[in-house]
């Protein structure tokens, strides 16, 4: 070998070095991918500040973040409107890593039931349901019934011959026309989509019945109503002594389930970091008593299975709605 060439190719064997030490600190100097979650994650609710579905929803968020059980908190936002709708719209345009969740309406079933909006959980990530909570039939404290036999014994020997009170659409509606159809009654309907309004038609004289919530029903019990069935799974041990509409004879269990959904595909960590959280919340103790106190059922079910129990609903509110003239 001349000089030359070893001088040649002791210049080549220093170019590669040099490029292979390029490399190496490039490699070194570009961050690991950032693990979830990189910020707070928004939780959307399609409701008001104050109601129901808000309210458990900051219970469960604050839970979680008190207990450090995500490494960056919950945070709530409120997109009130079309029945939880415009929120769910928002969920479902967000990017799929994890940052935005919802927690659902059953609500939005009824509306696709009646043609009113297409969205469907299926659209989504099902995350899972974390309790819920079911409504009561009532009536005034001076209405000649005390039982909800008698109620349909009547209302059988007089169709129509009683008002309800309901928004038309709404799941008080929904829920009535599904005892109607295992009963066979039938009532008079007179506007009241919200729960206060339903108590002043019913309290006004200017309905006969009025469906509520459980927590509902105890804030205006003493207002002068009382409840003849619960169409929750089993009895609620805040109101223990009122049937459910099952155990009178009549298959007609609602439950508005608290569920969470994602963006479709959810990335695969996110989903499992949040449903291990959610799932840890509602099975511990301090959430197990706090649900009972305020009249819903503490529960876990899985993403699976809640998707699965939510497609059955909708396929029976949907027969509902047909028969009843209701779908588009």
């Amino acid at each position: 070998m001349t000089l030359i060439q070893a001088m040649v190719r002791g210049i080549a064997a220093a170019s590669v070095a040099a490029t292979l030490g390029t490399v190496t600190l490039v490699a070194s100097a570009t961050p690991a991918a950032a693990e979830f979650p990189t910020k707070p994650i928004q939780v959307y609710v399609g409701y008001r500040p104050g109601g129901r579905t808000d309210t458990v929803a900051r219970k469960i968020s604050t839970y979680i973040n008190e207990n450090n059980l995500l490494p960056q908190p919950l945070v709530i936002v409120n997109v009130p409107g079309a029945a939880s709708a415009n929120a769910a719209r928002e969920v479902l345009s967000a990017e799929p890593d994890g940052h935005t969740i919802m927690m659902w309406s059953h609500s939005i079933l009824v509306s696709n039931a009646l043609g009113v909006n297409e969205l469907h959980p299926e659209d989504f990530t099902s995350l899972g349901f974390t309790g819920g909570g079911s409504p009561v039939w009532t009536v005034r404290d001076d209405a000649p019934y005390q039982t909800l036999e008698e109620l349909i014994g009547a209302l059988r020997a007089e169709p129509q011959s009683l008002t309800e009170a309901v928004g038309i659409g709404t799941v008080p509606h929904i829920v009535g026309l599904m005892l109607a159809g295992k009963a066979g009654f039938e009532t008079r309907l007179i506007g009241a989509p919200g729960g206060a309004d339903r108590l002043a038609r019913l309290l006004g004289g200017n309905a006969d019945i009025a469906l509520f919530s459980g927590s509902e029903y105890l804030s205006y019990k003493p207002n002068g109503i009382r409840a003849l069935t619960y169409f929750g799974a089993n009895r609620l041990p805040a109101i223990g002594d009122v049937p459910t509409a099952k155990e009178l004879g009549y298959d007609v269990v609602w439950a508005n389930p608290l569920y969470w959904l994602a963006p479709d595909n959810l990335d695969a960590e996110a989903e499992e970091m949040i449903t291990t959280a959610l799932q840890t919340a509602v099975e511990s103790d301090e959430m197990q008593a706090w649900f009972a106190e305020n009249t819903l059922e503490p529960y876990w079910t899985d993403g699976a299975a809640a998707l699965a129990s939510s497609l059955d609903v909708l396929a029976r509110l949907k027969v509902v709605a047909e028969e009843a003239g209701l779908g588009n």
